[in-house]
C-alpha cells in the first residue's frame, strides 16, 4: 500500500475544514509541500506516513504536509 493509500485510510473519518479556502505553498529549500484548508491552527499532528503529516483542529483536517516531496514522488 502506498503513503497515500494508507493516509487516505487513516484520515478518512475527519472532514477538510475548509475547501473553499485552500492553498497550497511549496518550500523548495526543504522539499516540503503544504495543503492548508483555512486558516485554522493545528490543534493535534497525526504522522501517517514517513513524512506525511496531516493536521487537525476541531476534530477537522486543517492541513496537509509532505516532506521531501520531489525526492518520494516525483524523482522516483
Amino acid at each position: 500500500m502506498s503513503g497515500f493509500e494508507e493516509a487516505r485510510e487513516r484520515i478518512a473519518s475527519y472532514p477538510l475544514a475548509s475547501i473553499e479556502d485552500v492553498w497550497v505553498e511549496y518550500d523548495r529549500s526543504s522539499d516540503t509541500l503544504h495543503i492548508l484548508f483555512g486558516k485554522e491552527e493545528a490543534e493535534e499532528s497525526i504522522l501517517v506516513d514517513d513524512n506525511i503529516i496531516i493536521n487537525i483542529s476541531g476534530g477537522r483536517i486543517v492541513g496537509i504536509t509532505i516532506a521531501e516531496l520531489r525526492r518520494r514522488y516525483i524523482e522516483s
